[in-house]
């Protein structure tokens, strides 16, 4: 997801956007003052998973700002309430629209 995300921000540096990408490799403990450090002043706060965006990454993020005081356009981009697939880590990434261009494609509809 790293890589993809990467792949996402370099599409919109070259579009001129200032982006920041960063790697949360655990959610538990979830590093609360990274968390505010890095969303005050922005324009907006995408978390990206590849699991469901309930109960993960984007809803503690979310807390966090929330408790904190923190007002910025916030998403969360990963799964959709569905139900799951099988396939090849490409065809699953697809199916579930978790690739750089659909990352991509929510984060422009915020800015």
């Amino acid at each position: 997801m790293v890589s993809d995300a990467l792949d996402c921000a370099e599409k919109l540096v070259e579009e001129g956007y200032s982006v920041e990408v960063i790697d949360m490799y655990c959610i538990k403990p979830l590093d609360i003052d990274l968390v505010l450090s890095e969303s005050k002043g922005k324009k907006a706060v995408v978390t990206f998973e590849n699991h469901s965006i309930y109960g993960g990454l984007g809803s503690a993020v979310a807390e966090v700002l929330m408790e904190n005081g923190v007002n910025v356009p916030f998403k969360r981009h990963g799964v959709d309430e569905r139900f799951g697939q099988v396939g090849t880590p490409d065809f699953l990434q697809k199916e579930f629209q978790l690739t750089a261009d659909d990352l991509y494609r929510t984060i422009k509809s915020m800015i």
